[in-house]
């Protein structure tokens, strides 16, 4: 396309309120850059020894800790895994700042580290401060401290991935401190790290927006369904039905495969429960997977009548 078309094109999708100006003129921005040269095989083999050599740290540690845990004693163990963190971390950290604008290749293998000494450090909190009773929670907000600051300096979809586990690890480790861990409760507080992720994928806070959509309409599912798995059946059934509402009403604005998938996944499981709790498995096996083929259908149909002039995707 033309520099006139393409220009053409975007005062169209500003004009019907698709784009705005701002975001129009980041696409005539990006589109003047260059773009960048595909990674050589001298980079590529350089992110395949990266890995590797994380993976034989990694491997070579929790080794050693396997054959000397008795022997080490807390404080041992401890050092033993926070070097590790320390490790990892600090070679990611060299990856990120030894180039001013670090290629993806570099990008990619500095997340990673980072990511991997976050859950180093995790481990080594848990180390010092576990109890028999319960998750401590220095451990579950160290590991999101580091994940978090991992993604801020090097940003990839892992590293998204990391700090989502982490968030919920922290969750799970308040709920023990204050006795609450329950279905119901985790259930809440997943809906609720669902509903923060998607504000941040729809802000584009997060750079890997369709990880980010992927992991809150997951993080809905989840909460919805725990709430099915401790018998507060009405309400898992309702919660299930709204995330699936939700991530309809999201695909007709984003157009993200990734949200039709997660409104299908919850329509498909909420049916076929809602109709065997009502019918107390009157329907049988036979009968669910009939139910819930229909309810896929349904949800395709539904899918390809959504926004169906191309002149309206977003």
């Amino acid at each position: 396309m033309d520099a006139d078309a393409l220009q053409a094109a975007l005062d169209r999708l500003v004009a019907r309120g698709v784009l705005s100006p701002e975001q129009a003129g980041a696409v005539r921005a990006e589109v003047a850059v260059p773009a960048a040269a595909p990674a050589g095989p001298r980079r590529l083999l350089g992110e395949i020894a990266g890995y590797l050599g994380a993976s034989f740290v990694v491997g070579a540690t929790l080794l050693f800790l396997g054959e000397q845990w008795d022997q080490l004693g807390r404080g041992g163990r401890f050092a033993i895994l926070a070097a590790m963190a320390a490790i990892l971390f600090g070679c990611g950290l060299a990856i990120r700042f030894r180039w001013a604008s670090p290629d993806s290749v570099r990008r990619r293998l500095a997340s990673t580290l980072m990511t991997g000494g976050a859950a180093a450090a995790s481990f080594a909190v848990y180390v010092l401060t576990s109890r028999d009773d319960g998750i401590p929670v220095a451990a579950a907000v160290a590991g999101l401290v580091v994940v978090v600051a991992g993604y801020l300096l090097a940003r990839s979809a892992l590293g998204q991935i990391g700090a989502a586990v982490a968030a919920f690890a922290v969750c799970a480790a308040l709920l023990d401190l204050g006795d609450a861990a329950h279905a119901w409760t985790l259930g809440l507080s997943s809906l609720a790290l669902g509903a923060g992720w998607a504000a941040l994928a729809g802000w584009r806070v997060v750079t890997e927006r369709r990880v980010g959509l992927a992991i809150a309409a997951g993080f809905g599912l989840l909460g919805a369904q725990l709430m099915v798995i401790d018998d507060v059946d009405p309400l898992g059934y309702v919660l299930t039905a709204l995330v699936a509402a939700g991530c309809f009403a999201a695909y007709t604005r984003i157009r993200d495969w990734v949200l039709l998938a997660g409104g299908v996944a919850c329509a498909t499981l909420v049916v076929p429960e809602f109709l065997y709790d009502v019918t107390e498995g009157s329907l049988g096996a036979s009968g669910v997977m009939l139910v819930a083929g229909v309810t896929l259908l349904a949800g395709s149909l539904a899918g390809l009548r959504i926004r169906r002039h191309p002149a309206e995707i977003g």
